[in-house]
């Protein structure tokens, strides 16, 4: 019951309208959507965030796995994948990213329905990646998870002053 109602939670964070983007900084709301992306999927509507101190903290405010988290996203560049079915379908959960001519291949960590086969329409779907290296925020990336591919481009004053360092 828990993780459902963080995930709705989460998911409801996830989609406020873009008005929101203009609030104090240390809102949490505002943390979540400078470090992610929407990713529509086909079968799916999903949001890839960057898990740093500042969007761990507003996504798992009570967690026992807080610190841990913060802890690895600061030796390698780890993502939160989550989203709703919008139809039954097909997941792969197999993500890359492509930066600066590399492709790194993330290592998939299912919460809930982050697994290979049929999703049913209307299940959450939630896991986490953490990739082999960091990433370069300052530098545009591409996301490809499920056949789809999205583009990061963060803002350079965000990175600097919420990012880890």
């Amino acid at each position: 019951m828990m993780k459902k109602a963080f995930a709705v939670a989460v998911l409801a964070v996830c989609t406020l309208p873009a008005g929101a983007a203009a609030q104090n900084a240390a809102d949490p709301t505002k943390m979540v959507q400078m470090f992610s992306v929407p990713l529509k999927l086909d079968g799916a509507t999903m949001q890839v965030i960057i898990l740093n101190d500042r969007t761990v903290e507003a996504l798992f405010p009570q967690s026992q796995a807080k610190a841990a988290l913060r802890t690895k996203g600061r030796m390698t560049t780890l993502l939160l994948v989550q989203g709703k079915a919008t139809k039954d379908f097909e997941f792969d959960p197999t993500l890359k990213v492509e930066q600066k001519g590399k492709t790194l291949e993330g290592k998939a960590s299912s919460m809930k329905n982050f697994t290979a086969g049929k999703v049913p329409k209307g299940e959450s779907i939630q896991g986490m990646v953490e990739l082999p290296e960091k990433v370069d925020l300052y530098a545009p990336f591409k996301v490809t998870l499920n056949g789809k591919t999205v583009e990061f481009r963060l803002n350079e004053d965000d990175v600097r002053d919420y990012g880890n360092r």
